[in-house]
């Protein structure tokens, strides 16, 4: 779980093909997680809904 307790969620920034999520509360996320996940591997895109969860927000966040 990640030390702030937001989720991290999106293709790493540095190791191509690598999607991460990862959550406290997955159980109760993870309908709409996982349809929002499955469209952003898919189409390869970054969805608005998302931003704030990738793991470039997670640095910028506990610095």
């Amino acid at each position: 779980m990640p030390k702030d307790g937001y989720p991290i969620v999106g293709f790493h920034d540095q190791v191509k093909g690598l999607y991460l999520a990862v959550m406290h509360s997955a159980i109760t996320l993870s309908p709409v997680i996982s349809r929002l996940i499955a469209k952003e591997i898919m189409d390869n895109v970054q969805l608005e809904d998302l931003e704030s969860c990738t793991l470039s927000m997670f640095y910028l966040l506990n610095d």
